[in-house]
């Protein structure tokens, strides 16, 4: 980014590879840096930002690692990494990300369950949107901190929502047309662009009654087409979707079990949901 600040240059080149707690940090640095520039000006005159450009960089192995960077950050990164290296959990098998259901989207969604009914014990269902699964799989072993990191590297947060039964029908419809989305506590048929067969907590959908269910902020506010839930009455909790997972590993840890969820039909192409 530059910045041109009353005639004068401030040249600022920041390259964020992924969203990691340690780009996090040098993020808010840059910003602390640029807002303390600013400020330091005002104590003579007013500045303002008259322009700004931003340029696009590409980074591959051929691009050579700045010293002076890779020393600042030394002592940081090996402080992160000792952390995202802690062994949390174990699975004893192949967690894989797919459609219309996949193992890793139910131990996120029933992950997402526990945690959402810690706070409310009347939430009987739990949705994630299929992009938000940032894997495409966690192999049978050891479960890092790191690796639920790399699972949901973003800070959305966990959201009840108070949806009446013609909303869910409609929700439920919207997953069928996005080809199947992870779900825990609700199963039904995929028929085209359409859910049939559909139950709620193993009860057939009934539009005459509200459920609460466990959703992320992401969708609560409207992503991934969800806008029939953002006039909804909701609840945004403090709790980070990713730490909702963590604990969810740590837990079975603790039960000395392995983390091992299995396809079980939630959702089915056609006829084949073993409803129970």
């Amino acid at each position: 980014m530059r910045f041109t600040i009353t005639g004068r240059w401030i040249n600022i080149s920041i390259v964020f590879l992924q969203r990691t707690p340690v780009m996090s940090f040098i993020k808010k640095i840059s910003g602390i840096l640029l807002t303390g520039l600013i400020l330091l000006s005002a104590c003579h005159r007013p500045y303002y930002i008259e322009q700004h450009h931003d340029r696009f960089y590409t980074v591959n192995d051929a691009a050579q690692a700045d010293s002076n960077i890779v020393h600042m950050i030394a002592p940081y990164k090996k402080e992160m990494d000792d952390k995202m290296q802690v062994v949390i959990g174990h699975t004893d098998t192949m967690l894989t990300k797919m459609q219309p259901e996949c193992t890793l989207g139910n131990f996120m969604t029933d992950a997402q369950l526990a945690a959402a009914r810690k706070i409310q014990k009347d939430v009987v269902a739990s949705v994630a949107n299929y992009g938000g699964i940032r894997l495409p799989y966690i192999n049978t072993g050891p479960i890092t901190l790191g690796k639920m990191y790399e699972l949901m590297p973003f800070d959305n947060m966990l959201v009840i929502a108070d949806i009446p039964g013609d909303v869910m029908k409609r929700f439920c419809d919207h997953i069928a047309k996005m080809k199947g989305w992870p779900v825990s506590g609700i199963r039904f048929d995929i028929a085209g662009n359409e859910a049939k067969n559909i139950y709620i907590n193993n009860k057939p959908l009934d539009e005459h009654v509200t459920y609460k269910i466990a959703v992320n902020d992401y969708m609560a506010n409207g992503g991934d087409n969800c806008d029939f839930l953002v006039p909804l009455k909701k609840e945004t909790t403090n709790i980070f979707i990713r730490d909702a997972l963590i604990d969810y590993v740590k837990k079975l840890e603790q039960e000395a079990k392995p983390l091992h969820p299995k396809l079980e039909n939630r959702l089915s192409y056609g006829n084949q949901a073993n409803i129970h």
